[in-house]
C-alpha cells in the first residue's frame, strides 16, 4: 500500500473517531439538559441512547478502516481475508441496526403504536442482513476451503525470491 493511501485512511479513521466523540458529547449534553429542565426527560434520554449507538457504529467503522487498511496493510489476496473483513464490517452494521431498532421501538411504544412500522422495518432489515451474512458465509465456505492457505503467497513469490520458510534437508 502506498504512503498516500495509508495517510488517507488514517485521516479518515481519525475523522470518524472525532465525529463519534462529538456525537457522544451531543448525546450527553442533550440528555443532561433534558434531565435538568425536566422537559421530556425520557424522550431526551432515548434520543441520547440513539446518538450513542450511532457514535459507537461510526467509531467501529473508523477502527475497522484503520485496522484493515493501515495497521494490517492487507491486499485481501485470499478469499478468507475478504470473507473475514466483510463479516466484521457487516456485523458492525447489523448490531447498530438492531440497537437503533430497539431504541425506536421503546420510543414508539410510549407514543402512538401507529408509528411502529418504521422500527419494525428496521428490525426486519437487521434480520435480513443477518440472514444474508449467514448465506454469504455458507456460500463462500467452499471458496475459502478450496484455496490453500499459501496459494496467494506462492503467486506473489514466484520468480521474485526463493521460497521462505522451507527447511533444508539434512543428510
Amino acid at each position: 500500500m502506498t504512503l498516500f493511501s495509508r495517510i488517507l485512511y488514517t485521516v479518515i479513521a481519525f475523522a470518524l473517531l472525532a465525529a463519534a466523540i462529538l456525537l457522544i458529547g451531543v448525546a450527553v449534553w442533550r440528555t443532561a439538559t433534558g434531565y435538568w429542565t425536566g422537559d421530556n426527560a425520557l424522550e431526551t434520554m432515548l434520543d441520547g441512547i440513539g446518538l450513542i449507538i450511532i457514535a459507537v457504529a461510526v467509531a467501529d467503522v473508523g477502527k475497522f478502516l484503520f485496522e484493515e487498511e493501515v495497521v494490517a496493510d492487507r491486499e485481501l489476496r485470499r478469499p478468507s481475508e475478504a470473507r473475514g473483513s466483510l463479516t466484521k464490517f457487516m456485523t458492525i452494521m447489523i448490531v447498530a441496526l438492531s440497537l437503533e431498532a430497539l431504541v425506536l421501538i421503546a420510543k414508539t411504544s410510549r407514543e402512538t403504536m401507529g408509528n411502529i412500522i418504521y422500527p419494525g422495518l428496521l428490525v426486519f432489515l437487521a434480520v435480513t442482513a443477518m440472514v444474508g451474512l449467514g448465506l454469504f458465509q455458507k456460500l463462500s465456505q467452499n471458496a475459502t476451503a478450496s484455496v490453500p492457505p499459501d496459494h496467494a503467497d506462492r503467486e506473489v513469490d514466484e520468480g521474485m525470491s526463493p521460497p521462505r520458510n522451507r527447511k533444508k534437508a539434512s543428510a
